[in-house]
């Protein structure tokens, strides 16, 4: 099962229902579109690869082309679960060479991209094609390299004819190595085979779809999707329903007569409203910290590259090399302490916005009017006030610790956020124990020895610039541009990989310090509010209904949020 479709048909799902709910209640329902958050995979590679086939056993449609020859004359996107799944004609075929130029436009908008080749791997043209989209399109760090077809190899899906290929494929792929691009080995043919024949030979079926690599294929694509933690992106369409959810609620809810129950939930709901904003602030900025220093890096790679130029000398070119990898090293070590430097400013900010909430004259009469009367509130509403036990506030390395039952606090002035769970300051300190981690771009790539002068991009060059010098000694012209354009992507492929590996961890280091930190406490806070709104018994049908809505996209935005990230280690 793709879980980022799995996901997105849940939300689709969620999302007619909700309209639905709405309409009954007699409440407009409509979320704004945006065309640029609709997922994109766009299956490319070689002609009579089978992108079709793959496309249509991972998406179940069998209004898909498939067949002997090119079956792609156009580029076709397919709906799929909420998400854009895109068909591209093959790369280079000589009855139609407009081919290639239709495929890299669609290229360019992919967030997902499927190479597929067959058993018989690269010629030198497809190659050429590969090395352009991988390095020149700077689509390497969105790539799926399938191997598709491999029952038609020697020794069929093995490991050991796996292992022929891959030694085979990390020449012509050089300088990505076959696991920087997700390499995996299909046979989409024998999967849908034994879908066609499961229900008359289920044994049969289960063999074809062992032996399909189908299994591991769509594992392939669940890491990628956890590792660049694409499903964020599924948070967005979440986020504007559990709004127009809690406003529908409010709405629709009867009040409870009991103006200091009623005045608590409000309470809560502004404090969830200063945390969820917060967050949402919070992501915004730190992501462009880094995707800001991601292509910065990727500039510098550029230019770079265009020193290796026609008469260039290698002193020269180590030179700027040299210089060219240390400015990236520094923008990346600039990251981090940016990173947590914008993470205390935005928590204390989400901080002063709650202790704006406590000191209002609105809380300061709520406070009251529950002390005088507290023996008298729902027993739901007690049970919760009194859960909440001991509380520590931690700023810098002072520590006040208060212990306290529920009236007592009160008393003693105490924030009500703190029966939220919403501290903020914990959040600060807990948030070094993910920032300690340390960043190492350079460590995490592997890198031949070559050239090495003070960086480990040098090493790209390696055998490459000794074999153009050399070929510039023989004026050899053809030999001459055809390496230096070859060492020119080497060299640029290493500040992309730099680059990507530097948003992989920006996106981890948001989701750990921010989406699953403050998270934590906007659900605490949602369970308050669900314990106040169950204490009420007089609730409309239209009412239960939005509020269970609710709670399935509550439990979604849960789920997605805790997806393990992937990080570099």
């Amino acid at each position: 099962m793709f879980e980022y479709a799995d996901y997105s048909g849940k939300i689709e799902d969620l999302k007619a229902k909700t309209g639905q709910a709405a309409e009954r209640a007699g409440i407009g329902f409509s979320l704004k579109e945006d065309p640029h958050q609709k997922f994109r995979i766009v299956f490319v590679g070689q002609y009579s690869a089978g992108k079709s086939s793959i496309l249509r056993s991972l998406t179940g449609k069998t209004d898909i082309a498939i067949g002997a020859g090119i079956t792609t004359d156009e580029t076709h996107a397919y709906e799929w679960s909420g998400l854009e799944v895109v068909d591209t004609p093959g790369i280079h075929t000589e009855k139609r060479p407009d081919h290639d130029e239709k495929s890299y436009d669609a290229i360019a908008s992919a967030d997902m991209l499927v190479y597929v080749v067959t058993n018989e791997l690269f010629d030198s043209y497809n190659a050429e094609h590969f090395r352009k989209i991988a390095i020149d399109h700077d689509k390497a760090g969105e790539m799926i390299l399938v191997v598709n077809k491999m029952a038609r190899a020697d020794l069929g899906n093995t490991p050991e004819q796996q292992k022929i290929i891959r030694d085979d494929l990390a020449k012509v792929i050089s300088p990505y190595t076959p696991e920087q691009l997700r390499l995996c080995f299909l046979d989409a043919d024998s999967y849908l085979k034994s879908l066609e024949i499961r229900p008359k030979s289920p044994a049969l079926a289960d063999k074809l779809l062992a032996s399909s690599g189908y299994n591991g294929f769509v594992a392939t694509l669940n890491r990628f999707v956890r590792e660049k933690q694409l499903s964020l992106r599924l948070t967005t369409r979440l986020y504007e329903i559990d709004k127009f959810l809690q406003d529908a609620i409010k709405q629709l809810e009867p009040g409870s007569g009991d103006t200091a129950v009623d005045g608590l939930e409000e309470n809560y709901r502004q404090q969830r409203h200063a945390m969820f904003e917060g967050q949402q602030r919070l992501e915004v900025t730190i992501r462009e910290i880094f995707t800001d220093a991601a292509s910065k890096i990727r500039n510098i790679g550029m230019e770079a590259a265009n020193c290796l130029e026609d008469g260039c000398e290698q002193e020269e070119v180590e030179r700027k090399l040299s210089d060219a990898v240390r400015n990236a090293q520094n923008i990346m070590e600039k990251c981090q302490p940016a990173a947590l430097l914008a993470l205390e400013e935005g928590l204390k900010k989400i901080d002063v916005e709650i202790d704006g909430i406590e000191n209002s004259e609105f809380c300061k009469k709520l406070k009251a009017s529950i002390e005088s009367r507290y023996e008298s509130l729902p027993d739901k509403v007690k049970k919760m006030l009194g859960t909440v036990g001991s509380w520590s506030k931690e700023i810098g390395d002072n520590a006040v610790k208060n212990s306290y039952n529920a009236a007592s606090a009160l008393k003693g002035g105490l924030k009500l956020s703190n029966f939220s769970g919403s501290n903020i300051h914990n959040i600060v300190k807990g948030a070094g124990k993910f920032i300690g981690f340390k960043f190492k771009p350079w460590g995490a790539l592997k890198f031949t020895r070559g050239v090495a002068v003070a960086g480990q991009v040098l090493s790209v060059l390696g055998a490459g610039l000794t074999l153009y010098l050399q070929y510039r000694a023989d004026k050899d012209e053809e030999n001459m541009r055809n390496e230096l354009r070859k060492n020119r992507q080497n060299v640029r492929s290493e500040f992309d990989k730099a680059a990507s590996e530097l948003e992989d961890y920006g996106r981890a280091f948001v989701m750990e310090n921010v989406t699953r930190q403050i998270g934590a406490s906007i659900e605490q806070t949602d369970g308050r509010i669900k314990e106040i709104r169950d204490s009420r018994t007089n609730k409309s049908d239209s009412c239960r209904e939005m509020e269970e809505l609710h709670d399935e996209c509550l439990g979604l935005i849960k789920e997605i949020h805790n997806q393990p990230a992937l990080l570099s280690e």
